[in-house]
């Protein structure tokens, strides 16, 4: 399956728990993602934080899931803040972070942190059984090259 089909698939499947708003922040490892947003809702950011917390407010004001789209490293550790404040206060808020294939973890590589259960008790990680009281965090690996259709 190349990266643009899978990265349609997930943005599919969150779509279908309620999600019509996206907060992107640009990066070269979650291209494919935003390459399929083209006909989404989204809001550019430059800051990781401020889309969580933009997201956040959204989600906070319709009631669905408004779903924040990282690229990989650091930038995933900037959506924590944001990842308590929607659990504390039992908002659907969904992270989606690309991420580096996992042969890359623990090398040295660069943008290469351990993002799988980064938020720890704060976000659920898989759809199956999400209640949408908690955030909701999907981590994807992308390899290259990135753009593969």
């Amino acid at each position: 399956m190349t990266n643009l089909e899978r990265a349609r698939r997930l943005v599919e499947q969150v779509r279908g728990v309620g999600t019509s708003d996206f907060c992107a922040c640009a990066g070269s490892r979650n291209s494919p993602l935003l390459a399929v947003l083209a006909d989404a809702q989204v809001f550019s950011f430059v800051d990781e934080r401020s889309a969580a917390f933009f997201a956040l407010g959204r989600t906070k004001r319709h009631g669905n899931p408004c779903a924040v789209v990282t690229t990989s490293g650091t930038a995933v550790a900037e959506l924590l803040p944001a990842v308590v404040e929607a659990y504390y206060s039992a908002s659907p808020l969904i992270l989606i972070t690309a991420d580096r294939p996992a042969r890359f973890r623990g090398s040295g590589a660069p943008q290469a942190i351990e993002q799988v259960g980064i938020f720890g008790r704060y976000a659920a990680t898989s759809l199956d059984g999400w209640m949408r009281t908690t955030p909701l965090h999907l981590n994807i690996e992308f390899d290259e090259p990135l753009i593969d259709e």
